[in-house]
């Protein structure tokens, strides 16, 4: 059994990682009642969020076009990183602003499960049933998950509000940090911006097991236990789940288990200090022999995430003789779940940019 499909997204680093994006958003999804198809498009969707880094339009060789949604930034060039682009991906997807405060710069602050969060939750909750409503609710969860990984940090360039001093990690010594530094600003293009999100604290904010200390650019110091965070994360994300069962019933399969009963599997899997591979095959294991107390059915067994399964199963690709990609759309393009994707990724960010935040006077479209 594999817990992950190796692909080129598996070295990236922003938000939570695969970890809780796909493996822990799939485990609460069939706790709260959702079926496996049901559960694996929502934590799909969830995880999706940090790989779908392709704005161009694909131009089908038998008709039309189809333009996506850039929801993440690894390929962006270093150039690239402007306020525009922040504006456009890091708020809306992954910094979403917390409102807390009276200055605007510290009021686009992330703050954990936010009023503004809740009012994003609400309108999904009062939402039709369109086509791709799993898909943008798993958006969703990825981005209220991240108010509490990304919490007192904004997605834009501030020296001051992002700035972390005397970082220290439990377990890490200061060489092996500058060590880890040094791989980030190869590896991943937004640690290029040192003073944008969390990039001075690394990925150590993403890893549920981190233990870490830092002052902030006002001297006030955090002591900061990422399980205590996570399990928070999970049991808020878990009760948007159940609330939106409740709203949509026909959508469950069956009844959500009390959250007492998988919070200590849930806390147990937070506390495993592997590398990412082996913390997605623990869940991915757990989720299998039933230790999470549902299941198996379906995707239960053979649990993996593969960053281009919705998009080979909505289009072909084919090289021209000059070496030019060819795209042509498959049967069924239209109810493809990649298509569906973009299209939520599209509702969620206008209505972040342009309805929620203007309800609270943050004007950021």
């Amino acid at each position: 059994m594999r817990g992950i499909e190796r692909n080129e997204s598996n070295g990236r680093i922003g938000a939570m990682e695969m970890d809780f994006h796909f493996f822990t958003i799939y485990a609460l999804a069939r706790s709260a009642g959702f079926k496996s198809d049901h559960a694996h498009t929502i934590a799909y969707a969830s995880q999706h969020t940090d790989d779908a880094k392709y704005e161009h339009a694909l131009e089908f060789e038998n008709g039309g076009r189809f333009h996506q949604v850039l929801t993440a930034h690894k390929y962006l060039h270093p150039n690239s990183l402007t306020k525009e682009v922040c504006y456009q991906i890091w708020v809306p997807f992954h910094f979403l602003p917390g409102d807390a405060g009276v200055e605007f710069y510290e009021r686009m602050l992330t703050r954990p499960g936010s009023t503004v969060a809740q009012r994003l939750l609400d309108d999904i909750l009062a939402s039709e049933r369109k086509p791709y409503l799993l898909h943008r609710l798993g958006i969703f969860l990825h981005t209220y998950a991240d108010t509490w990984s990304h919490q007192n940090f904004l997605g834009l360039e501030r020296d001051d509000l992002n700035d972390v001093k005397n970082l220290k990690v439990a377990g890490l010594s200061s060489n092996s940090l500058e060590s880890i530094f040094e791989k980030l600003k190869q590896d991943v293009l937004e640690y290029l911006a040192p003073t944008l999100g969390h990039t001075q604290a690394g990925n150590v904010p993403d890893e549920p097991y981190r233990e870490w200390k830092y002052k902030n650019y006002y001297g006030k110091g955090f002591h900061i236990f990422n399980v205590e965070r996570a399990l928070d994360a999970a049991r808020s994300c878990y009760q948007a789940l159940t609330k939106f069962l409740g709203q949509f019933p026909a959508l469950s399969s069956a009844g959500a288990l009390p959250w007492h009963e998988i919070a200590g599997k849930v806390g147990e899997l937070f506390q495993n200090k592997s590398d990412l591979d082996l913390r997605c095959r623990a869940w991915a294991s757990a989720i299998a022999q039933s230790q999470m107390g549902f299941g198996p059915e379906g995707r239960d067994s053979n649990l993996i995430y593969d960053d281009r399964e919705w998009f080979r199963q909505a289009v072909t690709v084919e090289k021209s003789k000059e070496g030019k990609d060819l795209y042509t759309r498959n049967p069924g393009f239209e109810t493809s779940h990649w298509k569906y994707f973009h299209d939520a990724a599209a509702f969620h960010s206008f209505t972040v940019l342009h309805e929620v935040l203007p309800e609270h006077g943050m004007i950021c479209g």
